[in-house]
């Protein structure tokens, strides 16, 4: 659910750096080390199990270049508080709404099974919350402004995550 106070606010004024979505993986990240190293924990996912992590990690940055490189190609941006110029549905845009997400989300919880722990897996879904709470939500309705009929087609089709 979408924080409703802040519908009418300008996007530039929540989402100033460093509050993007990158601070957030980062924070997100360190998170998970402090976690990772807060307490004893017992190992709940250990060698050869963890390194599917790996995948999710190479998979999730993958999918956030591919779509750069999408973003680029169409002229428009990857930036959360500027305005797109192109509705973007190919590529990963036919699975998901928001695929850089999807991806960030998906290389936290591919870092955290590679520590094999339970403790950090609690980060993904809070950085989850965050970046629908902060950012998803302002940029769809960023996207159905300018886009209309469009993006609301788009978005009847398309899930927002996965």
């Amino acid at each position: 659910r979408c924080f409703e106070e802040v519908r009418g606010a300008d996007m530039r004024d929540y989402l100033r750096p460093p509050f993007i979505p990158p601070f957030w993986l980062l924070t997100a990240v360190v998170s998970i080390i402090v976690l990772d190293q807060a307490t004893e924990q017992t190992v709940i996912l250990g060698p050869p199990f963890n390194h599917f992590g790996w995948f999710l990690i190479l998979g999730g940055l993958g999918v956030a270049l591919y779509v750069d490189l999408i973003f680029k190609r169409r002229g428009t941006t990857i930036l959360p508080f500027r305005k797109a110029t192109s509705l973007v549905t190919t590529g990963p845009f036919r699975y998901s709404r928001n695929p850089v997400y999807a991806g960030m989300a998906a290389a936290l919880l591919g870092f955290a099974l590679t520590l094999g722990k339970a403790l950090p897996l609690l980060v993904v879904p809070a950085f989850v919350w965050v970046i629908q709470s902060c950012f998803i939500c302002r940029e769809e309705a960023s996207l159905e402004e300018a886009f209309g009929a469009d993006y609301k087609s788009f978005k009847s089709q398309v899930r927002r995550w996965i």
